[in-house]
């Protein structure tokens, strides 16, 4: 504020720099990264300076495919954990213990943190293009001896990640007033003039409960607009999947549908950045499959998904 000396502090307020270096700071509210994506779009060229405090693992995996990220420990202990390809010289894990280490993540590599000890880090990220993946539960296991070699291949299973719920509510408020009696601290997305709703709750472990109301289910869900007036076709839970790549979304799709299973939205590309893809168990549950979310692949405002073929009418 205008004659206010008092300084900003890097906990309440990021900082993104240009391509010519100007910098702009951002203040962290609930709806930052909605605000930072509106200001700045796929991030081209710019890098964020940021802090955070995290006191368990990191639940998934980031790539940034467009320049190095350096990461320097303010406080707490972590393992830093980078996925590099074979003939790479970098270690492949740095343990950040010291105030004032620092590790330079390599463009283009999977990284992600093992915590030891309630941590604070400091981060200047190129933030175009940011990949995300799950971190899978074998990936954690201990080995038996230090000589015992890693499975080739990871359990089918592993591959598969229950990470999501969404609710869709028949009365917005009523459900998240429901839901944050029961205790749970829900984070509402600011309301838009085209009617959507949408707001989240996440643990630790990074599993999302998600409420959307009707006007946002009818944007990525084609049995919503095919099956208007019938309660066939129109499940209010989605039970969220996420699977490893884009390319696995249109073959797990196709492979189920193919075994007769009903299709409730065809593989698209989501507004939010990931593939996504819906099909129907048995008992008329829908099931969501979706890969890791690409921030250049967001886009705003959001378009209706692709009819589907084999959605039910």
């Amino acid at each position: 504020m205008p004659g206010d000396n008092t300084p900003a502090t890097i906990d309440s307020t990021f900082v993104v720099f240009d391509a010519r270096g100007q910098a702009t700071p951002i203040g962290v509210t609930p709806g930052f990264w909605d605000e930072l994506n509106d200001r700045f779009g796929d991030f081209s060229g710019k890098l964020l300076v940021s802090s955070f405090h995290f006191e368990q693992d990191w639940p998934t995996w980031e790539c940034h495919p467009h320049g190095d990220e350096w990461i320097g420990l303010l406080s707490g202990d972590f393992e830093l954990r980078m996925d590099l390809p074979d003939g790479h010289d970098e270690p492949r894990s740095m343990r950040l213990h010291k105030p004032g280490a620092f590790a330079i993540v390599p463009k283009g590599v999977w990284h992600t943190a093992k915590v030891r000890a309630p941590s604070s880090a400091l981060f200047v990220t190129p933030g175009q293009g940011t990949l995300t993946r799950p971190v899978e539960p074998y990936e954690s296991q201990p080995r038996t001896s230090p000589d015992a070699a890693a499975p080739a291949t990871p359990p089918a299973h592993t591959l598969l990640r229950l990470n999501q719920l969404n609710l869709v509510c028949r009365d917005f408020d009523a459900s998240l007033a429901f839901y944050r009696a029961l205790g749970i601290e829900i984070m509402e997305s600011p309301r838009g003039a085209d009617g959507i709703r949408h707001a989240q709750a996440q643990w630790p472990d990074g599993f999302l409960l998600e409420f959307d109301n009707e006007m946002l289910a009818r944007f990525y869900n084609a049995a919503w607009r095919t099956s208007e007036g019938k309660s066939q076709g129109r499940s209010r839970v989605v039970i969220g999947i996420s699977l490893p790549t884009r390319e696995a979304v249109d073959q797990r799709y196709a492979a189920l549908t193919a075994a007769g299973y009903v299709g409730r939205q065809c593989p698209f590309d989501a507004f939010w950045g990931a593939r996504y893809a819906i099909v129907s168990d048995p008992d008329g549950n829908d099931v969501g499959l979706m890969s890791p979310l690409d921030a250049a692949r967001k886009t705003w405002p959001p378009v209706t998904s692709p009819a589907s073929l084999s959605s039910s009418t």
